[in-house]
């Protein structure tokens, strides 16, 4: 127990509520004592689905989601070299490896250095530009003292947060590609069961829901004022690594079953022509049914899907697509009832 590695005593689930139970009790506390409460409901601002949001209400709005976001990226960010060290070990028995050599090359799924460092500092100084893509945008944006109590924890965690999400992207990029290279040492490939190789889509899936998920987080502020273009940029760079996570990890393997289809159909060829060489000479003894054998065989291997997806891979990524749109509708109702209660 002592030995396992820190990326897996570590649960990313409790990880991420720890994070994001301890800022929000904070924000909650702060704002009690710093008497925010009576000034919010003074002004009777609670309405999820108001046309323009301003005002304290919008402030605290945005900050619980930057809490969200701070606590859901490292605990994604964990889970995505969680689950690419663990398939790696599941494929043991396909990649033909012992215990020692699986855990060796599931070690070698790793984020370098120097790529967390360049775009862990590419993310902070973005994170500086992306304020003034909100409008409307302050006179004094990035001056401490034009910063009420909400909008200092956007300052405060709005740098962690961009830092966090390029770390994001950049550790499924890079344990897809692993993955990929990793389908090259697969011993053999079962054309009629793709079931050994199910892992390898598994973790597209898996880092697909994780990006899926941030944006999901984003997606409650699509009703406050300013932040269409926001969204729309989060969710097309989502869409894009999300297509880019499904088929990064399986790429290998679609290689390699595309190579083993040709090795197979280029057998059943060989044969068939000796069948074929078969009927013209007459003195040559052939068994009846051989030739339709052939002919049925290279049909069904000449079917095999070559990329390892199936219908319900399809109808999970569908079912993850309602995410944002369940998240948005959960925060919106939340909201109204939380309005009623008070008013």
């Amino acid at each position: 127990m002592a030995d396992r590695p820190i990326i897996e005593r570590i649960s990313p689930l409790w990880l991420g509520i720890g994070i994001s139970g301890s800022l929000l009790a904070i924000l909650l506390a702060s704002e009690t004592a710093l008497g925010r409460w009576d000034a919010l409901l003074a002004g009777g601002e609670f309405d999820a689905l108001a046309r323009v949001s301003s005002g304290i209400l919008r402030d605290l709005r945005l900050a619980i989601v930057h809490c969200l976001l701070a606590g859901f990226l490292p605990a994604a960010l964990l889970q995505t070299m969680r689950s690419g060290r663990r398939t790696v070990m599941t494929l043991q028995g396909t990649l033909d490896c012992t215990h020692e050599e699986c855990e060796t090359l599931a070690a070698s799924v790793r984020l370098s250095t120097r790529g967390i460092t360049i775009l862990g500092l590419a993310g902070f100084a973005l994170s500086f530009a992306t304020p003034y893509l909100v409008p409307p945008v302050p006179e004094a944006l990035w001056s401490p003292s034009s910063w009420n109590p909400e909008v200092t924890w956007h300052r405060i965690l709005g740098p962690t947060i961009s830092v966090m999400q390029w770390w994001l992207g950049y550790a499924i990029l890079t344990v897809s590609l692993r993955m990929s290279d990793i389908a090259k040492k697969l011993s053999h490939i079962q054309l009629l069961d793709p079931a050994p190789l199910a892992p390898f889509t598994q973790l597209g899936l898996s880092n697909a829901l994780l990006l899926i998920g941030a944006f999901s987080i984003w997606s409650l502020t699509i009703l406050e004022t300013g932040f269409g273009k926001v969204i729309v940029i989060i969710g097309s760079i989502t869409l894009i690594l999300t297509i880019f996570t499904l088929v990064i990890p399986v790429r290998g393997v679609h290689k390699r079953i595309r190579q083993s289809k040709g090795i197979e159909l280029a057998w059943i060829n060989d044969e068939i022509s000796k069948q074929r060489d078969a009927f013209q000479n007459p003195d040559v003894k052939r068994q009846s049914g051989d030739m339709a054998d052939l002919v049925a065989y290279r049909s069904l291997i000449d079917s095999v899907p070559e990329w390892p997806f199936t219908t319900s891979t399809y109808a999970r990524l569908a079912l993850y697509a309602f995410i944002p749109v369940a998240s948005w509708s959960f925060g919106a109702v939340a909201e109204e009832i939380v309005g009623r209660v008070l008013f």
